[in-house]
């Protein structure tokens, strides 16, 4: 019988979502609920090895109270460890009244492992012994990975060996000012062990949704997206080694929250029919979504938009637009704004009449605009 492991990394507990006045405090308990998730997730599929794979915390000078809260949430798991690295946001540091020294008081527990040292981390699961290789952060920042003692330490090749690192993977993430840990897949594979596991890119990798195929890298990408920044799903791995070591995988999502923009161009009633069917595809009460809006529109067309922007605005988990469509030129606006047969309302009306685009009225319209003003 083979083993079976949950992957995550890039937790982050502990970020505040200070820019989403709204939905802030539901997006905060959405992310402790979702550790919570994955946990009963890992029990119910009988899962050996919970691996957190770096920044399971977001700083490291979080609350005791939120240490305490995650610890009591890792301690319900039912198999056989927990394991933990800690990332370049939540880095090992020494110390009494440090993260890590007060989350292992917390969890007062050996079947939760913090590997803050680089040793080999020797552990039994069924018939298998599984050795860990640990190649964590002691800083938020650094030029050089922690790999090197991996590829020095002789491997037992019966024993089934994970690697379990946090930082950039050149060609996989960005690190422009090379301060994230930096590793190369070649440096990767030249360790020698049958299985990575890495933290800090927050999009998941493989792509694939499933893998039967034999992987032997993985990053598990955050397990609920914290920002526009990043518009995939929450993400963790269910890892199954079989008894030849063959690797296969499936993504699991532990929320349904999710980070979306989109740019709309407004010039019609079919438009904003578009508009509001595209709304209506989302899951409203998990969706963060922010629209950019363009396109010109008529009195008429404008309170529609304005009224369905309303009317999804509490629906959302937060709904965010920026409206920079103008005000459409019609003979409506025309009269409202020159007399009848004044310089300027003659030129509108004709060029109204002539350009069916609407482009050269609008242009016009806006220069007798300005020359108002300066007037």
């Amino acid at each position: 019988m083979g083993i079976k492991i949950l992957f995550t990394a890039d937790n982050h507990i502990g970020i505040s979502y200070s820019s989403f006045q709204k939905a802030q405090q539901e997006l905060l308990n959405e992310r402790m609920e979702s550790i919570h998730t994955m946990v009963e997730y890992a029990n119910n599929n009988e899962i050996n090895l919970f691996i957190i794979g770096g920044d399971l915390f977001d700083k490291t000078t979080i609350q005791d109270k939120k240490i305490k809260e995650v610890a009591e949430a890792l301690k319900k798991f039912n198999g056989d460890f927990v394991i933990v690295i800690p990332g370049n946001h939540d880095f090992f540091e020494m110390g009494d009244n440090t993260l890590w020294n007060k989350f292992k008081k917390h969890t007062n527990s050996e079947k939760i492992v913090v590997l803050s040292d680089y040793n080999i981390f020797e552990c039994s699961v069924g018939e298998h012994t599984i050795n860990l290789f640990p190649a964590g952060c002691r800083s938020k920042h650094s030029s050089e990975n922690n790999l090197k003692w991996i590829n020095h330490t002789s491997k037992q090749t019966n024993n089934i060996n994970i690697g379990i690192a946090h930082g950039n993977v050149t060609g996989l993430g960005i690190d422009h000012t090379d301060q994230y840990f930096n590793m190369t897949t070649m440096e990767l594979e030249s360790c020698g062990l049958d299985l990575w596991l890495l933290g800090h890119i927050h999009v998941a990798f493989p792509t694939n949704e499933v893998l039967n195929d034999n992987p032997r890298l993985f990053m598990a990408g955050t397990h609920m997206p914290d920002s526009w920044k990043y518009k995939h799903s929450g993400n963790c791995w269910h890892i199954e080694i079989e008894e030849n070591k063959n690797v296969k995988a499936k993504k699991v999502k532990p929320t349904e929250i999710q980070f979306d923009e989109k740019e709309f161009s407004i010039n019609s009633a079919s438009d904003l029919k578009t508009l509001e069917q595209t709304l209506n595809n989302y899951n409203k009460s998990k969706s963060a979504l922010r629209i950019t809006l363009s396109g010109r529109l008529d009195e008429e067309q404008s309170l529609r938009l304005k009224e369905l922007l309303s009317a999804n605005e509490n629906d959302f988990l937060t709904l965010e637009y920026y409206n920079h469509i103008s005000r459409k030129i019609d003979l409506k606006l025309i009269n409202q704004h020159y007399p009848n047969n004044s310089l300027p309302h003659t030129l509108l009306k004709e060029l109204l009449e002539e350009d069916t685009e609407g482009i050269a009225v609008q242009k016009a319209y806006e220069i007798l605009e300005q020359l108002s003003i300066k007037q």
